[in-house]
């Protein structure tokens, strides 16, 4: 795979070495202890879903080149792995989706960050402002997602440490009963179509609630429709 002209091409760096570069950002943000750093000094545009298209760009490079982890399969996609942290200094753009399910790699974006998705769970991720087509979503109680200002139709929270600022966005507490959110246990089953419901657990099946949302397809009853908050403006689709 030919790496875009716009992403500059990374370094392998230690977590000391990838701190002071970006004066010390990181050992203030993380909380967990890392080793090696995938450090993208500058901006960065991607095809795909982002870890499969770092992995992609991997595999075009000789593999004796230092600066490139190996990878692992992941179904029918890869990750690299060696990586503790992605880290970019510029903006970050991925046609597709940014998930981070497992502990590593964590993320770091000091740029403007855009996706279609991102969804954080075991990992750390820390980006600026940022624009994510479908939704933001944060889940499993180690990991840590944290945001600037990002604009987005829907934030949800299954238990994790989600610190999103998204003031358009509609909020759904996925785990318990969050008197902040817009939707939680106690009103999703009588707010969405029944597609996206666990009728037992109460909760957002999130799977089927983005396959509709690709789908341009309501995830909303009609008459939860009508009912919109007027403090955040008309609800989406």
């Amino acid at each position: 795979m030919r790496v875009p002209a716009a992403t500059t091409v990374p370094e392998r760096l230690s977590f000391a070495e990838a701190d002071t570069r970006v004066d010390g950002v990181l050992s203030a943000s993380f909380e967990g202890a890392y080793d090696t750093v995938l450090f993208f000094d500058g901006h960065v545009t991607l095809d795909g879903n982002f870890l499969p298209a770092v992995a992609a760009m991997h595999r075009g490079m000789p593999t004796n080149d230092r600066r490139w982890p190996p990878v692992k399969p992941v179904g029918r996609a890869y990750r690299p792995t060696g990586i503790d942290l992605i880290v970019v200094t510029g903006d970050l753009t991925v046609a597709g989706d940014i998930e981070l399910d497992e502990s590593r790699p964590g993320l770091y974006v000091a740029g403007t960050t855009r996706a279609e998705t991102l969804v954080g769970g075991d990992a750390e991720i820390y980006i600026g402002d940022g624009a994510f087509t479908y939704l933001v979503y944060g889940y499993y109680n180690h990991g840590i997602l944290e945001t600037g200002t990002v604009a987005t139709p829907w934030v949800i929270n299954s238990g994790h440490d989600l610190r999103v600022k998204a003031p358009d966005a509609y909020h759904i507490d996925n785990h318990g009963d969050d008197a902040d959110s817009d939707f939680s246990r106690s009103n999703i089953g009588a707010a969405f179509v029944s597609p996206v419901v666990d009728a037992e657990d109460a909760t957002i099946i999130v799977s089927a609630f983005l396959e509709r949302l690709r789908a341009g397809l309501p995830v909303l009853r009609p008459d939860v429709t009508a009912a919109a908050p007027s403090h955040r403006g008309d609800l989406p689709a």
